[in-house]
């Protein structure tokens, strides 16, 4: 799947903290801002291995702080191996999602690991798999082949679109809510 699509899906797996974050008393439109951006975030992180993608262009400032380390991960791993398996995923909650969750509180850093797990099944939607049980380099895979969506096709507009849909709406009752 593409950077994109990623993004949106991020963000549309807050769905699954709605219930508990809708009922807080930090249930504002920053407090939603701000678990979206880390799910957003956690969403583009897989992808440190690969040769291009977007969170290795994502800038703040003048500064591309993940372009350095996307390099070496890419030189040293390849695309689609440790990041993108069950290992990946428990490296990345001890390496950024206990951190953020210390810094700004267990939602974002919640929000972080919902947006790196719907990377992985987004992945694994694909012809390509993800090697859920790294380092077995078995590809693993959420459909059957005449179902996987390849990257950058019009199907992926389709599951772009309606994870888009469900991202609005998400936010948009979020604010309704607050």
């Amino acid at each position: 799947m593409t950077g994109r699509t990623h993004l949106v899906g991020g963000v549309a797996s807050l769905w699954l903290l709605t219930p508990l974050t809708l009922n807080s008393s930090t249930g504002d439109a920053g407090s939603i801002g701000l678990v979206a951006a880390a799910a957003a975030l956690g969403a583009l992180l897989p992808d440190l291995d690969a040769r291009d993608s977007l969170v290795k262009r994502l800038k703040i400032g003048e500064i591309a702080p993940f372009a350095l380390p996307a390099l070496l991960l890419y030189r040293t791993l390849g695309h689609r191996g440790l990041l993108h398996s069950a290992l990946g995923l428990l490296l990345a909650a001890l390496v950024a999602g206990l951190p953020l969750s210390v810094w700004l509180g267990w939602s974002a850093g919640g929000g972080l690991m919902l947006g790196y797990l719907s990377h992985l099944l987004l992945d694994a939607c694909t012809p390509s798999g993800i090697p859920l049980r790294y380092p077995n380099k078995h590809r693993w895979h959420l459909l059957p082949p005449s179902l996987r969506v390849t990257t950058g096709s019009p199907e992926e507009e389709i599951v772009f679109a309606l994870l888009a849909v469900l991202a609005l709406g998400l936010l948009l009752s979020f604010l309704a809510a607050a």
